[in-house]
């Protein structure tokens, strides 16, 4: 409810961009207060000059409302078109080459309180991994290898085998993925107290992507030698393990069903 994505198709000329700009007054008349709006533009061939004035226009009522504008996949011709309109530099005005990267800039500001609230739980906690990630068993902490990663260090690699569980401490990874044509497409965003590579663990099956820390980042790592100790030495961590990593499934797919529904919606 603090973002607003609009879609913009073909080309746009004085009566569309009217439109839109009463579209985003209406919007900023409703509560709650927007933070960021993203303009979609992947599909719109040009925008005429009485048109880019209008996007001035919303650039003006993102400084006067405290909102972010995120524009999303302009062509190079379209955003010339919006710099000789008048739609030069500002601090609230964010191009992102398409719509995935223009949320992920949104998700990156939504969440920003979160991981301080996140970090300072920590600080707080004398049980460390523990606190922070929900449902974790107690006793799995000595089982953890405390792994740093620097930013840019490949965690997983797309088609090796699965050997590793990793929960993520603190930083930020990102999961990407390489097409049958090659190119590279961000997944998603993984923050701190999410868990990656179990699905692999249990299938067998080769990574299905790659696992990227896209800042400087933290993982406790639990090997597949460590899930074979534990289920050697404690039967019960061991099931108590496993039902976590199945919660964990369940959660996950549940979450991908619920995304799948609103793509058809």
């Amino acid at each position: 409810d603090r973002v607003q994505i609009l879609r913009v198709h073909g080309f746009v000329f004085f009566g569309s961009a009217n439109a839109l700009l009463e579209r985003i007054r209406r919007r900023l008349e409703a509560a709650p207060p927007l933070w960021f709006l993203v303009l979609d533009l992947r599909r719109v061939s040009g925008v005429d000059s009485s048109a880019a004035l209008g996007f001035v226009k919303a650039v003006r009522l993102a400084e006067a409302n405290g909102f972010e504008l995120v524009i999303a996949g302009a062509s190079d011709r379209v955003r010339e078109q919006l710099r000789r309109g008048g739609m030069g530099a500002s601090d609230v005005v964010h191009f992102e080459p398409d719509l995935d990267r223009g949320m992920q800039r949104c998700e990156d500001g939504l969440l920003q309180g979160a991981d301080a609230a996140t970090a300072a739980d920590r600080r707080a906690s004398p049980d460390g991994a523990d606190e922070m990630v929900s449902g974790m068993p107690p006793g799995l902490q000595r089982y953890l290898e405390r792994v740093p990663l620097p930013a840019g260090t490949v965690l997983i690699r797309q088609d090796e085998p699965p050997d590793d569980v990793f929960v993520l401490e603190s930083g930020r990874l990102g999961v990407e993925l390489e097409t049958p044509e090659g190119k590279r497409m961000r997944v998603r965003t993984i923050r701190p107290g999410v868990m990656v590579g179990e699905v692999a663990m249990y299938t067998g099956e080769p990574r299905s992507a790659d696992v990227v820390a896209e800042t400087s980042s933290v993982v406790l790592r639990l090997s597949r030698a460590s899930i074979e100790r534990i289920e050697a030495e404690d039967p019960e961590l061991a099931g108590a393990l496993h039902r976590w990593l199945a919660t964990t499934l369940a959660e996950r797919l549940r979450g991908t069903l619920t995304a799948v529904d609103a793509l058809l919606d």
